[in-house]
């Protein structure tokens, strides 16, 4: 009897262990599976994500050169310019070119052809009427330099004792620096793809002398008539946006 009295306390403690043991995993299972359900919770005042860079980079070609030679078959030329914004309102812009200029009469035949780049700043005065309004309304400043050739392929010496002869001066290399003071505008007619016009006031400081004087045009600058001139630009531009966003991944975690 005590035999089989010890055989029935064994195994009735037995079937309450492995009972405890069960309970104790369905326990474990019963919160993993609440937690997987749910994602780790984040502060409400937290934002989800943010924006990680607030630039763009505007890629542009101005068509006023194009304007200009159709008009006129002495003048053509490519201008192209970069504009990266620092802030909201402030713009760094790089544009730079090549001019190529012919005149033709009775009296001369001229030629002058070359190179330029100018390094400034935009200041955008509009404020934007939603998140996405990119158009501007701008001042800006600008330090210009152009590196060029001009010569004289034929000119008329008027003789009336000898009669009258032609004689021509050699290509020269020449350069000149100047200040400009901008203002103008650039509105979006399609995503990303803007139309801009503005005016330029043109300040020459410096250029060289050689043989052939006056320098009748300057690349990038104009006809040299004057120490200042006035000047137009239109242009076509596409914004390539920079923004990209950093997004918080929900993570999971095992209670």
């Amino acid at each position: 009897m005590k035999i089989r009295k010890s055989i029935f306390l064994c195994f009735t403690a037995l079937i309450s262990l492995f009972s405890l043991n069960v309970n104790a995993q369905e326990a474990d299972s019963s919160r993993f599976q609440a937690a997987v359900s749910r994602p780790l919770e984040f502060d409400e005042s937290e934002e989800v994500s943010h924006i990680a860079v607030n630039h763009d980079l505007r890629l542009g070609i101005d068509i006023h050169n194009y304007i200009l030679g159709a008009i006129s078959p002495y003048r053509t030329g490519l201008d192209l310019n970069i504009e990266y914004n620092l802030s909201k309102d402030l713009f760094v812009i790089i544009e730079g070119g090549y001019n190529y200029f012919r005149k033709e009469n009775i009296r001369i035949n001229y030629v002058s052809e070359g190179k330029y780049i100018r390094l400034g700043v935009d200041y955008n005065l509009r404020e934007p009427k939603e998140a996405n309004d990119k158009d501007i309304y701008y001042i800006g400043a600008r330090l210009a330099y152009s590196q060029f050739t001009q010569e004289v392929p034929k000119y008329l010496l008027v003789n009336g004792y000898w009669g009258n002869s032609t004689a021509f001066l050699a290509k020269e290399d020449a350069f000149a620096y100047w200040a400009e003071l901008l203002t103008g505008f650039k509105v979006e007619v399609l995503k990303n793809w803007y139309l801009g016009m503005g005016l330029r006031l043109k300040f020459l400081l410096h250029r060289s002398k050689g043989a052939i004087e006056p320098v009748q045009f300057i690349p990038g600058y104009s006809q040299n008539y004057n120490s200042a001139v006035m000047d137009f630009n239109y242009t076509i531009s596409y914004n390539i946006p920079l923004n990209y966003k950093k997004k918080k991944i929900a993570v999971y975690e095992e209670k």
